[in-house]
């Protein structure tokens, strides 16, 4: 049987563990040479010749029988054997080799096996046609890194670079030959031509699901989309992202966990699309404590700064355990090393001249060493003498070597004869991999002809074949075969290729692209209408697979190729092209499904209406400080046509968060009225998304209530639909709201899930978020290291993702800290800049009049409390902050007046925290003390003080406890000394800790006057 072990004079021979053991020790052999052995002995009742060896254990490498003596010599010292004893491997003279050892066989234990545990994948096993040799280091880098992953129990990944035809497959198939007996090896491979989504994590797991499918149990519904199932409506994708890239990482620690960690190759990464590299770069980040090793292959001749790829590389070199693999020519022992697998012999002068020759011409690239090789070989320019050496003729050492590459391949192919010719110059035309009975339906002929036709390619290693479907063996065969086609001949084989693919059917499924790839390259103009026709199908399935990247490409490529006019598939084409901006980030999104709305409204199309509406807004209002009213119009206009049910809820609701800073009449009315459409609606999903957009739009402490009504029943539902996206963007809100609630355990809570939902997410928003919110908490803690080192990984999560308030979040943020350091200089100068380019905010205008005060700049901070508004103005979700501030503004400027206009708003939420979303003040009690203050009523200013030091301990907040002792010291400085000096001394000690250089000077002169009185 396959998995039985094989004992034989003190060895064994274990299949299942690819291992050659005596006395229990591990003997190392190349693979080749276990490969053999284990040949010889399950067909030991008989003489194996060369010939059956070649083909069995070499398959189409190219490679003479020279070799096959240089492997059994290897094998014959492994075991003990010489070839003058032949005690376990006899020679039979011209006729081959026999195994004579006794062998006692032991059947292989039955513990389970996990997929492709002791298998590799068809792509890593069929051979290249390449014979191996050197990479010794790069060899030693692998299984060492795959040594750690398995012993540390974490993932390893290895960024695999080098030029076409340089080995990386080869490498990769020969330790995953090697680590195959410890590993479940899977394989992936992206193609050059636009194709499905996630190309290669497809044919990964779906290799799982056919070999093991109980490490995919239960996750079969999640992975459908990926898989080219049904896919996810536009409004759960993001959800359904989620869930998606979810269950990829528990697929792996399922396979983990099954004895045989992953060994996972992702082939041609310079191809990817986009979701691929979302995909890879969230498996990296997320499976870090799962064993397994990830190899990516790709040029690095193809990357440039504007490719995908580039950030992904170098994100993915800043995480622990990945390292990058540069792959060169080979060098001279190299070279030699590979003329000598190929003779399976050593190479003397004229063999030295050869390899020099070679590494000339060629650089030392394995692909392109072969090939010539063979056709020197093939057409006589070289020979071999009668023992196997090589021998160059006078003329090739003296003039060099004849031919590039591409000519060897060109001549290769006319070799094989026309029928082959034809047949590869159209295989090319369809792409590197093609199905037989396509090419068949083509060439107008039975697949068996064709099959005929393509024999000698495989023969020669030009093609590999796995039962029906055919590969180029290299991009370069492929591209050199299209390249020689003419203009026209290659376009007549695009529309060809396309009516056929059109008559199979699974038009609008996942080869949409592929036809359409082939309708952009035929003859034009009357590939235009087909071509916009199927790369809008093409958009269509990327956009409802979870490819919004894809679906971007296609869409636009669509429009490119739509004729002018206002027609109904040009406003289809727009909502999806805007929809996946949206899903991807780009701010284009706006203008593209404001197009989209208006034409809708032209062509009377109500659908295509309120799609445009819906899909443009991120689930956050657009534009801080002022309304978007384009926005808002066609929000209405939608309205005006879908009034009720789902699509009217969630109109409604979007309505109420893009009128922010509007009338808030409006606002209630809007929220009330998506609420109310909700409920009737009856779905736990439109009332979830209803919650947490009502909630929003409600963001001030005066709808606290409310707004805690609306998240009770939003998060019920979520938890409901088991959304954990869903549920995972509600406890932002309910973070929120127990933060203006101080209280720090119910904040805690929702932080944990807030970051087990952000660590699993692919959405840069909600990483953003989670990090804004990380820095709030260290803010809270008193480490104000920690709160900048988050602040800025928030910024730059947020600028790279385009979220329209990432800087107004920062700058919040940055100003907190710097003012607790005492080192408000310098910002002040860029809070000024922030104003000037935000004038509607209040927040930063009574952030720089506080900036001015603490400046010693009273004129200039006057100046703009002359403006003090106590009305929330255009961004509500800052009202309680920026009164805060202004009551600093006036305490320190003896603005009683002023003052007296902030105590009513105050006074209404002095149990509530003042917050942003990104930052907070802590207890409004302090800022309605400091107002009562200013005003001279000293017992309300220290009740108040006295209510927010019980807030602020209760919100764990040192530094705000440190303040508001301070401010209480004040108070009561001329009334109890003793008191006001403790409470100062307090402040002092806590802001040390806390290294509030602030609160501590403050503190400081305090204690200084209070020591004279």
């Amino acid at each position: 049987m396959a998995g039985d072990s094989y004992r034989f004079h003190g060895f064994e021979l274990d299949p299942a563990r690819y291992e050659l053991r005596s006395a229990g020790e591990r003997i190392p052999v190349e693979p080749r040479v276990f490969d053999v052995l284990h040949y010889l002995i399950t067909h030991r009742d008989r003489v194996v010749s060369k010939e059956e060896l070649l083909d069995s254990v070499w398959g189409d490498r190219f490679v003479t029988e020279a070799a096959v003596t240089t492997v059994l010599r290897a094998a014959r010292t492994a075991i003990g054997d010489t070839g003058r004893e032949q005690s376990l491997i006899r020679t039979v003279h011209r006729r081959g080799y026999q195994f004579i050892g006794t062998v006692a066989q032991t059947a292989a234990a039955a513990a389970p096996q996990p997929a492709q545990g002791g298998a590799l994948p068809p792509r890593l096993a069929v051979s290249s046609g390449l014979a191996f040799a050197g990479r010794e280091r790069e060899r030693t880098v692998l299984a060492d890194l795959w040594k750690e992953a398995a012993a540390a129990g974490q993932r390893r990944v290895v960024l695999l670079s080098g030029e076409a035809g340089i080995g990386k497959t080869t490498l990769c198939s020969v330790f995953a030959a090697a680590a195959r007996h410890e590993a479940t090896v899977l394989y992936g491979r992206c193609d050059e031509e636009l194709s499905i989504p996630y190309q290669p994590w497809r044919e990964v797991l779906q290799s799982l699901i056919d070999e093991a499918p109980e490490v995919v149990a239960g996750q079969h519904e999640v992975l459908a989309a990926l898989l080219g199932g049904a896919g996810a409506v536009d409004l759960e994708s993001d959800s359904a992202r989620f869930a998606l890239y979810s269950a990829v990482v528990t697929v792996f620690e399922a396979v983990s966990r099954s004895g045989r960690p992953a060994l996972v190759v992702l082939d041609d990464l310079h191809w990817a699309d986009v979701q691929t590299l979302a995909l890879l770069r969230h498996v990296l980040e997320r499976a870090l404590t799962t064993p397994m090793l990830v190899i990516a292959t790709f040029r690095d001749t193809d990357i440039d700064a504007a490719h995908p790829l580039g950030a992904l590389l170098g994100a993915v070199h800043r995480e622990p355990g990945a390292v990058r693999l540069a792959l060169r020519g080979l060098d001279d022992s190299e070279m030699l090393g590979l003329l000598e697998v190929v003779a399976g012999q050593q190479m003397d002068h004229a063999g030295l001249e050869l390899r020099d020759l070679l590494r000339a011409e060629t650089e030392g690239n394995p692909f392109f060493v072969t090939e010539i090789l063979r056709h020197l070989t093939e057409t006589g320019a070289i020979s071999r003498r009668d023992d196997g050496r090589w021998r160059a003729p006078v003329q090739l050492r003296s003039q060099g070597l004849p031919v590039s590459v591409r000519e060897v391949v060109r001549r290769r192919v006319q070799r094989l004869g026309p029928q082959t010719r034809r047949a590869l110059d159209t295989a090319s035309v369809i792409g590197r991999d093609f199905e037989l009975d396509l090419l068949s339906e083509l060439l107008g002929e039975d697949p068996l002809r064709t099959f005929g036709h393509l024999a000698p390619a495989v023969d020669n290693a030009l093609l590999t074949d796995t039962a029906g479907r055919f590969a180029f063996n290299h991009a370069i065969v492929a591209h050199t075969l299209y390249a020689e086609l003419s203009p026209t001949v290659r376009a007549f084989g695009h529309q060809a290729i396309a009516i056929a693919l059109e008559g199979r059917g699974d038009n609008g499924g996942e080869r949409a692209g592929e036809i359409a790839h082939h309708w952009i390259h035929a003859l034009t103009p009357y590939n235009r209408v087909k071509a916009a026709a199927y790369a809008q199908r093409a958009g269509d399935y990327a956009l409802t697979h979870l490819a919004p990247d894809d679906a971007v490409t296609w869409y636009r490529q669509a429009l490119a190729l739509l004729p002018a006019g206002p027609t109904t598939q040009r406003c289809e084409v727009l909502v999806g092209l805007g929809t996946a901006q949206r899903q991807t980030g780009e701010p284009a999104h706006r203008e593209t499904l404001l197009e989209a709305g208006r034409l809708a409204v032209d062509l009377h199309h109500d659908d295509l209406l309120v799609r445009a509406a819906l899909n443009n807004n991120r689930g956050e209002v657009s534009r801080f400080g002022a309304i978007d009213r384009e926005r808002v119009h066609i929000l209405r206009q939608a309205i005006a046509v879908r009034p009720a049910g789902a699509d009217g809820a969630l109109l409604q609701a979007i309505l109420a968060i893009e009128l922010d800073g509007g009338p808030k009449e409006q606002i209630e009315e809007a929220a009330s009225r998506a609420q109310l459409l909700a409920q009737q609606a009856g779905d736990d999903r439109i009332t979830a998304h209803v919650a947490r957009l009502a909630e929003s739009a409600l963001r001030t402490p005066d709808a606290l209530e409310r707004r805690e009504q609306l998240l009770h029943e939003g998060i019920a539902a979520a938890e409901r639909t088991g959304d954990a996206r869903l549920r995972g963007m509600l406890s932002m809100s309910h973070h929120e709201i127990a933060l203006e609630r101080g209280d720090r355990d119910a904040m805690d809570r929702e932080k944990r899930i807030r970051d087990s939902f952000a660590e699993l997410s692919p959405e840069p928003y909600a990483r953003w978020t989670n990090a804004q919110t990380r820095s709030m908490h260290f803010f809270l803690d008193g480490d104000l290291d920690g709160a900048e080192a988050a602040a800025h990984a928030a910024f730059e999560l947020g600028m790279a993702s385009g979220q329209p308030e990432a800087f107004l979040g920062y700058a919040g943020q940055v100003f907190q800290i710097r003012r607790a350091q005492d080192r408000l200089a310098e910002v002040a100068e860029s809070l000024g800049r922030v104003l000037e380019e935000n004038p509607g905010l209040q927040v930063f205008r009574a952030g720089l009049a506080y900036a001015w005060c603490e400046l010693g700049r009273e004129a200039d901070a006057r100046a703009l409390a002359d403006s003090l508004d106590v009305a929330p103005g255009g961004a509500p979700q800052f009202w309680s902050t920026t009164l805060m501030l202004w009551a600093e503004v006036c305490h320190a400027l003896a603005l009683s007046e002023h003052a007296a206009r902030l105590v009513p708003t105050l006074d209404r939420w002095r149990g509530l925290v003042a917050s942003t979303g990104a930052t907070t003040e802590g207890s409004v009690a302090y800022g309605l003390g400091r107002a009562f203050a200013t005003q001279g009523r000293l017992d309300e200013a220290t009740a108040a003080f006295e209510l927010a030091l019980a807030v602020n301990r209760r919100l764990r907040a040192p530094l705000f406890v440190a303040r508001t002792q301070l401010a209480h010291a004040e108070v009561l400085a001329q009334t109890e000394p003793g008191r006001a000096r403790a409470l100062a001394t307090d402040a002092a000690v806590t802001a040390d800790q806390a290294h509030s250089a602030l609160v501590k000077r403050h503190a400081g002169h305090l204690l200084d006057r209070l020591a004279h009185t």
